[in-house]
């Protein structure tokens, strides 16, 4: 199902964890966008590439503290908590209806009721034991390394994230990026950090509503064969463009400015790409800019942290160098970095303020303070020259 659209019949095998067969398609322009648009290519197999976006929905193996989040939720492997609660994400409007049921999305999506959640938050972000967790719930379908969970406050669906890498430095990664976007005057998801318990997490509201979903890149990339002569950048740009994204090669530029100057090393196909309504199957707009968590050099032991340059994910390219990143800009001087030093002064302050948090030292401090200003001065030198 989409929403309230049948999209087609289908035979989920619990035991493989998967989709075995597919009876028959039905509105199937509902479909997941790299399902529907390739659907009749002869190298296309439908069935595996609906299982692949199926299970992509789901905790990834590599999980943070996977084990011991599966072991409260009483199952062996991730994959076997793709069915459950239907199927039903917070990213967008599929789920499975089970024949003979007869259930009705009002009565079960998670954007519209509630679910309980306090039980997988503790085993999730905490590491906590819980002998009872509900699967009745979106935290089944959460893709990502990083420990997270969906709570609900003020009835607002809230993405709660923990850390990764020893410094801890994720949720202020997410709350700079936050800042510069809101200086800089980009459309991004808003990130607050907060503690659970004297663990660092950040906090953002769900930017997809009950007739939005969000389309990856990857899917979008996959819905035109791509020319010899043309990047993958361009090619992405030109399909927004020919679907009516409006300011397209604008906004990707800012995510690229964005990912320059905090050195994100992780902006793959997942984290970036388009919101569609999922009535109309218009492409409204570019996903704000999201999922920074992995930039700063948070990966990195004090000695080796390196501000002068590094290597990102740029379109399937894992290993390009961040230097390279403004060259895709067209116009550079579009940007007012005036305000830099205050973003400086409050990453500072951001990082001293929750350092009874992190464990970071005044010297990890001190380095990644400077480290924000030498990214800005690179950026600085490059407007200059390029006038």
């Amino acid at each position: 199902m989409n929403k309230n659209r049948e999209v087609a019949l289908i035979e989920y095998d619990t035991n493989l964890n998967g989709i075995s067969k597919i009876y028959e398609k039905i509105n199937f322009e509902y479909a997941p966008l790299n399902l529907y648009a390739n659907q009749n290519r002869k190298d296309f197999n439908l069935q595996k590439e609906m299982n692949r976006w199926f299970k992509g929905r789901g905790i990834p193996s590599w999980r943070k503290d996977l084990e011991r989040l599966l072991k409260s939720l009483n199952v062996k492997f991730s994959d076997e908590l793709l069915d459950k609660a239907y199927g039903l994400s917070l990213s967008d409007q599929y789920w499975l209806n089970p024949i003979g049921k007869e259930l009705k999305w009002k009565d079960i999506n998670f954007f519209t009721n509630n679910f309980e959640y306090k039980a997988f938050l503790d085993a999730s972000i905490l590491s906590k034991s819980r002998d009872k967790i509900s699967l009745m719930t979106p935290n089944n379908t959460t893709d990502g390394m990083i420990q997270k969970a969906w709570i609900i406050e003020d009835k607002k669906r809230i993405l709660i994230k923990g850390t990764f890498y020893n410094a801890n430095q994720e949720p202020l990664n997410e709350k700079l990026t936050s800042i510069i976007c809101d200086y800089l005057g980009f459309d991004y998801c808003n990130y607050e950090v907060d503690t659970l318990e004297n663990k660092l997490v950040s906090k953002c509201e769900d930017f997809i509503d009950e007739n939005t979903e969000y389309v990856t890149a990857y899917d979008i990339l996959q819905t035109e064969k791509k020319n010899n002569d043309v990047s993958t950048y361009e090619h992405y740009i030109n399909i927004l463009e020919k679907n009516g994204i409006k300011n397209a090669r604008e906004n990707v530029e800012n995510m690229l400015l964005i990912d320059f100057l905090v050195m994100n090393i992780d902006r793959h196909l997942g984290n970036f790409g388009i919101i569609r309504n999922v009535e109309t199957l218009k492409w409204e707009k570019i996903a704000p800019i999201f999922d920074t968590g992995e930039a700063m050099n948070c990966d990195k032991e004090l000695f080796f942290i390196d501000f002068n340059d590094g290597k990102g994910r740029f379109f399937g390219n894992d290993n390009k160098l961040f230097s390279e990143y403004l060259k895709y800009i067209k116009n550079i001087n579009r940007f007012d970095i005036s305000s830099k030093d205050e973003i400086i002064n409050k990453w500072s302050k951001i990082l001293k303020d929750y350092k009874i948090y992190t464990g970071m030292q005044d010297e990890r401090i001190d380095k990644l303070t400077i480290g924000l200003k030498h990214r800005f001065d690179i950026l600085e030198k490059y407007m200059n020259t390029n006038q």
